[in-house]
């Protein structure tokens, strides 16, 4: 199997940015109708760290084109992304689940500067 390339970055990028986990949607809703609202959105933001901290753990081991291809198309995608998750609970809740999603963004960026060898040209 050959290395993944950009593309593939922008496709996990859609997966787990733009398009929330349908795992996720679901566990969300149904937490609501059973026990509220406020602990569905707690549940929602636990969730997502926990995604996302998984998603940083393992781009550790990425290629350079798939780190830049993810990172960038999440980016973009960020800002364009309506949250569906505003929806089924607070709003508050989703703002939360951005602010999440751009400090990983932002992460992610800096674990690309660190993978290209740009972190020691920024250090002089």
């Amino acid at each position: 199997m050959p290395a993944p390339t950009g593309t593939d970055g922008v496709g996990r990028a859609v997966q787990e940015v733009f398009v929330p986990p349908v795992g996720v949607f679901i566990i969300v809703v149904v937490i609501k109708e059973f026990v509220g609202p406020v602990v569905a959105g707690l549940v929602y933001l636990l969730m997502l760290v926990v995604i996302f901290l998984g998603i940083y753990t393992s781009a550790k081991n990425w290629n350079i084109r798939y780190t830049m291809g993810f990172v960038l198309s999440g980016i973009v995608l960020i800002w364009m992304a309506p949250s569906i998750i505003s929806t089924v609970i607070h709003p508050v809740f989703g703002l939360l689940g951005t602010l999440i999603g751009i400090v990983f963004l932002g992460g992610m960026a800096l674990l690309l500067i660190e993978k290209a060898g740009l972190d020691e040209v920024l250090k002089r």
